[in-house]
């Protein structure tokens, strides 16, 4: 699967590194309890995907090119793989509408990628109790419209890791609405809690990730 054929839905040229799959994947199983259901967007080339189908074979995989869709379906038959952008969520599982969703995201959001159907379905599903994981590729600056923007809709974010073995470096930040719309407070808060918590990672990662980018160029 050529990741270069695909630059202007992927926004990268090579697929993510096992070492960020690996790493990737235990945090959307770590953030998992007390969500209603996970959803993953972006299946590229399976990477990620594929370690989030073992260990959390019920979540949602959402991919908009059809190829990847396509081969990440053959290579697993039992996967729940929806062929469209992950902002149409609700168009297929309208019960999810009102339900607390653990959505991991693997899709571009910097420059020309800036979306903002993508922001508006992330704010709604934060408002409702969600909680959105992020990919942020190094050097950060180059996503900060869409975050800021975020914040301005009253998402915060905060970084949960950073991974140097990669290309780019890439981080995944954790994103919450200041104020949930339900009544209660969602179980989904437990995970907020631990992502904030798990935030004050040592700085050491994005100094050692700057390098890594530093020193590719």
């Amino acid at each position: 699967m050529s990741y270069l054929k695909r630059f202007s839905v992927t926004g990268s040229v090579c697929p993510s590194s096992p070492v960020f799959g690996q790493r990737a994947a235990h945090e959307v199983r770590r953030l998992s309890a007390g969500f209603d259901q996970v959803v993953l967007a972006g299946i590229g080339s399976g990477v990620v995907a594929s370690r989030v189908l073992q260990l959390l074979p019920d979540t949602l995989f959402f991919e908009i090119e059809s190829g990847f869709a396509h081969h990440f379906q053959a290579q697993h038959p039992s996967a729940r793989v929806i062929a469209d952008g992950v902002e149409k969520l609700y168009d297929h599982f309208p019960e999810l509408r009102e339900k607390r969703v653990l959505l991991a995201s693997f899709i571009p959001t910097a420059g020309l990628f800036y979306s903002d159907d993508i922001a508006d379905f992330f704010t709604h599903l934060c408002q409702n109790g969600g909680y959105v994981m992020q990919m942020r590729y190094l050097p950060h600056r180059m996503s900060a419209r869409f975050f800021d923007g975020m914040r301005d809709r009253g998402v915060e974010n905060e970084r949960l890791f950073t991974v140097a073995r990669n290309l780019p470096p890439v981080s995944m930040f954790g994103m919450h609405a200041r104020v949930v719309r339900r009544a209660s407070v969602p179980a989904g808060a437990r995970g907020k809690a631990a992502a904030r918590s798990h935030a004050s990672a040592p700085a050491e990662e994005e100094v050692l990730a700057a390098r890594t980018l530093t020193s590719s160029v």
